[in-house]
């Protein structure tokens, strides 16, 4: 199962973070996708319908604004949760903000 991290900022998702997805899809059936802020429900139904295997929704008013250190704790939880063979970011800034740490947490 391939892990894709959706970028969002208030509410309105990256264009970048449909190619993730159709990359994801592209190397394997099994494709889930987390998208992380405070209300980012209407995200994750535009999301849904990318026909992917499941999309979780990370809602926390301590999301709403983008710190590393926020997303870090909350991808961290998600992707040790479900366990993918990979995680696939879009290739941002703001990615490239929290992507180390993240690594760096998961080992």
């Amino acid at each position: 199962m391939i892990l894709v991290v959706a970028e969002q900022r208030n509410g309105s998702l990256n264009p970048v973070s449909w190619e993730v997805v159709s990359a994801a899809q592209q190397m394997d059936d099994l494709v889930k996708v987390v998208v992380a802020g405070s209300e980012v429900d209407e995200v994750a139904l535009e999301l849904a319908g990318a026909a992917v295997t499941e999309v979780i929704a990370v809602n926390h008013a301590a999301l709403a604004s983008y710190t590393p250190d926020g997303f870090v704790e909350a991808l961290s939880q998600v992707v040790r949760m479900e366990g993918p063979e990979l995680v696939l970011c879009a290739h941002t800034y703001q990615t490239r903000d929290y992507a180390p740490k993240l690594a760096a947490r998961l080992d």
